[in-house]
């Protein structure tokens, strides 16, 4: 069995509410809770959710930008919990992370060829000239080298969000988490950017977390899909299962809610009502039985665990649809 390029066991993470005058009675809450997952050597994991699910709160504490409350997390069989400054030294140059915004990301007042071989700086890695550099990473994105003198207000969404790729891929990491990577852009710039992150999957031999709430972006490159709910993963198993018979109500409800482009089909709903709770007034039982068509009297009273269904599929849910 291949060894798990990346791996979180238990992850919990809290975070302090302030609460009353001068910050008294505050309290810790709860946003992730018994996340449990691994990404394997040349995989592409995505990591699906609507907004304030905790995805990108994941995504950060993989990479040790989060302090985790409880559970590990190992990076190429090593737990990176507590360890000495060299061995965070290594995960840093090992993995690397897309922000949703292109052009903020980018510092306005440094060039894109400084932008882009800073990891090289920090790293203190070498490089032949910090030009042929920048020039030899914008070619891989398949921007013109001249782009080494520009500044991010000069380039347009998708020319910023390859150069965030080329910045990202600097150090030839082993796994990159990209934080929605179609964010704000056209559709046929998205298509863009997508097929260059699978050309350079291939060609990098690289791994892939995608953070994201669109399930088009991650039907068309993810290998296994993770669904979050208030911070937990309530299905995960291989995509293409997923889509053809998701089994948790709620990513039922996600898969049906994308537009299909062929006007003589047509989905079946689920009767997904309300809004996300707050994470302050948690609800008791299954967290999302306040919006589940199919909530019985258990679905309110016990949480349910994270259960196999195959060897690839599991779900949270004490009624799956069948």
């Amino acid at each position: 069995m291949t060894q798990p390029l990346i791996e979180a066991q238990g992850l919990g993470v809290n975070f302090r509410a302030p609460g009353g005058m001068l910050g008294l009675g505050s309290r810790r809450l709860m946003i992730l809770d018994d996340i449990s997952l691994a990404v394997v050597p040349g995989e592409t994991l995505g990591l699906v959710g609507e907004s304030g699910s905790g995805k990108t709160t994941l995504a950060r504490a993989l990479l040790g930008l989060v302090p985790r409350s409880r559970g590990s997390v190992r990076f190429e069989g090593a737990a990176i919990a507590g360890t000495e400054p060299s061995a965070f030294r290594h995960l840093r140059r090992k993995t690397a992370m897309m922000f949703q915004d292109p052009v903020g990301s980018l510092s306005p007042r440094v060039s894109i060829g400084a932008a882009i071989t800073e990891p090289f700086v920090i790293h203190g890695a070498a490089m032949t000239s910090r030009r042929e550099a920048a020039q030899a990473l914008l070619k891989l994105v398949g921007l013109p080298a001249d782009f080494v003198s520009r500044y991010p207000h000069e380039l347009s969404g998708g020319q910023a969000r390859r150069a965030g790729v080329a910045r990202a891929l600097a150090l030839r990491p082993s796994l990159v988490i990209a934080d929605e990577p179609t964010a704000g852009l056209d559709v046929s710039i998205q298509g863009e950017i997508l097929n260059l992150m699978t050309k350079l999957k291939d060609e990098l031999d690289l791994s892939y977390i995608i953070v994201t709430h669109n399930l088009a972006v991650v039907r068309h490159v993810s290998d296994r899909i993770a669904v979050m709910y208030m911070g937990r993963i309530v299905e995960e198993g291989p995509t293409q299962t997923i889509f053809a018979k998701a089994r948790h109500p709620y990513t039922a409800s996600l898969i049906a809610s994308e537009p299909i482009p062929d006007p003589r089909q047509r989905r079946q709903h689920l009767a997904i009502t309300g809004e996300v709770p707050s994470i302050l007034k948690r609800p008791k039982g299954c967290e999302f039985h306040t919006r589940c068509p199919f909530a019985q009297p258990r679905c309110r009273a016990e949480a349910p665990a994270l259960s196999s269904l195959t060897a690839d599929h599991k779900v949270r849910c004490h009624y799956p649809i069948n």
